[in-house]
C-alpha cells in the first residue's frame, strides 16, 4: 500500500470535482473577461483613458489588473491540484522501464510550463502601479501640503508651573505648468501606461482561460489512462493552444 494513499485519493477526488464543474467554471471566467475588457481596439481605449490621466487611478485598468492576478492565481491552484493528482497516479516503476504512463509525463511538463507562465504574468502585472506613479509624476500637477509645529511654553503664577501648548499650521502648494508641448506628451505617456497595461492584461487572462479550458479537455479525453496508466496504453496530443 502507498505511503501517502489518503493523499493519492483525496487529490483524485479534487480533479474529478474540477473536471465536473469545468465547464460552468470556464464559462464564468469567459464572462469576468467580456465584462472587464469591452473595447474591440486599443485605439478606443486610449481615447477612454485620458479623462483619467490626470487623476491617481484608473479605474477601469485598475479592475482590469486585479482582477487578472486573481484569474491567474486561480488558474495555478487549478494547476497545482492537477500536478499533484497526476504526480501521485505515477505507478510504480517496473523491471525494463515505466512504460504506458506518457501521458502523465506529458501532463506534468506541460502544466510546469503553465506555471512558470503564470509566475511571469503575474510579475508583468505587479509592475501596473509602479509605472503609472512614475508617469503621473512627471506631468508636475499642482499639489498641497500642511504641516503642523507644536510647541510648550511654561509659565510660573502664585507658585504654580502652567504649561501650554502652542500649534502654528502651515499650508503650501505648487503649481506647476499644465500647458505646452512636453505636458502634452506626458500626459500622453501617462495613457500610454494605461493601454499598455490595460492591452497586458487582456492578453493575460484570455490566454488563462484558454490554458484552464485546454487542460480540463484533455483530462476529460484522457481520463482513462489518467486514472490507469499501466490498464490502457496511447500516446499524447497535449497542446496549450
Amino acid at each position: 500500500m502507498s505511503l501517502f494513499k489518503k493523499f493519492k485519493n483525496d487529490s483524485k477526488a479534487q480533479a474529478m470535482e474540477l473536471l465536473d464543474s469545468s465547464v460552468g467554471m470556464v464559462g464564468e471566467m469567459e464572462k469576468v473577461h467580456s465584462d472587464l475588457f469591452q473595447f474591440d481596439k486599443l485605439s478606443a481605449a486610449s481615447i477612454d483613458f485620458q479623462k483619467f490621466a490626470t487623476v491617481s487611478t484608473n479605474e477601469t485598468v485598475a479592475k482590469a489588473v486585479t482582477a487578472t492576478l486573481d484569474q491567474v492565481a486561480t488558474q495555478s491552484s487549478i494547476l497545482s491540484k492537477l500536478d499533484s493528482f497526476i504526480t501521485l497516479h505515477i505507478p510504480t516503476i517496473e523491471d525494463g522501464g515505466n512504460f504506458g504512463v506518457g501521458v502523465q509525463l506529458d501532463l506534468v511538463k506541460k502544466l510546469g510550463e503553465m506555471k512558470k507562465a503564470a509566475n511571469e504574468a503575474t510579475e508583468a502585472l505587479l509592475g501596473y502601479q509602479s509605472a503609472r506613479a512614475e508617469a503621473l509624476g512627471k506631468l508636475g500637477l499642482p499639489s498641497s501640503s500642511k504641516s503642523i509645529t507644536t510647541s510648550e511654553t511654561e509659565t510660573v503664577a502664585d507658585g504654580k508651573t502652567e504649561k501650554k501648548d502652542s500649534q502654528v499650521k502651515e499650508s503650501k502648494e505648487t503649481v506647476g505648468a499644465a500647458s505646452g508641448p512636453a505636458y502634452e506628451s506626458r500626459l500622453a505617456a501617462v495613457v500610454a501606461v494605461d493601454t499598455l497595461y490595460y492591452s497586458k492584461a487582456n492578453g493575460i487572462f484570455s490566454q488563462s482561460v484558454i490554458s484552464v479550458m485546454a487542460v480540463m479537455d484533455f483530462m476529460d479525453k484522457n481520463k482513462g489512462k489518467l486514472l490507469e496508466p499501466k490498464g490502457r496504453s496511447g500516446g499524447s496530443n497535449f497542446s496549450m493552444y
